[in-house]
């Protein structure tokens, strides 16, 4: 996680794979589903970020969460093969997310770097 602690990002502990269930959830479904991915993160759900990705070029599907993750994010991948961006934008007890996928880690950071 990255935390603003006046004004400054803040990284409490070293990036590890596998930390977090909710993402290796997602990049698993999608890879199940046919989309050609290898790496992700999630990001806070904003819809001027979401429009941001899509300026960039990046496909983006909605999910929800709050159904079996693997058969919600293959109905997305399957409504939208090409979409590098899947989100939910929450519900009871669920936060809103942007999951960025893509072919390694170097080429999400990226995606994420050009965002702030």
């Amino acid at each position: 996680r990255i935390f603003d602690v006046k004004g400054r990002a803040t990284v409490p502990a070293d990036p590890e794979f596998g930390v977090s269930e909710h993402v290796a959830r997602v990049l698993l479904a999608a890879r199940r589903h046919g989309a050609d991915v290898s790496a992700g993160i999630n990001i806070t759900y904003e819809p001027a970020l979401l429009d941001e990705l899509a300026e960039q070029g990046h496909v983006a599907a909605e999910f929800d969460e709050s159904d079996d993750v693997s058969s919600s994010v293959g109905a997305a991948i399957e409504d939208e093969p090409e979409a590098t961006v899947l989100y939910q934008t929450g519900g009871m007890g669920i936060e809103p997310l942007i999951y960025v996928l893509g072919s390694d880690a170097e080429s999400v950071a990226d995606t994420i770097r050009s965002l702030v």
